[in-house]
């Protein structure tokens, strides 16, 4: 059964979320980085927007002039 509305755009955001964590974790590992718990909700909150608009800058085409 395929979801949709709210319901469906809500679970692509908990995903999206989930993905974003997950690749934030990975990143800091491969880096040797440890960070805080406590701290780890503000940098995510920072990184996700960072995130999409690198997708965003990926996606762009530009014209040449």
């Amino acid at each position: 059964m395929a979801t949709t509305g709210k319901a469906g755009k809500a679970g692509k955001a908990g995903k999206e979320e989930d993905t974003a964590a997950h690749e934030f974790a990975v990143t800091l590992a491969r880096l040797g980085i440890e960070m805080p718990p406590d701290l780890a909700p503000g940098v995510l909150a920072g990184y996700r927007p960072l995130r999409a608009m690198m997708e965003l800058l990926r996606t762009v085409e530009i014209a040449d002039v």
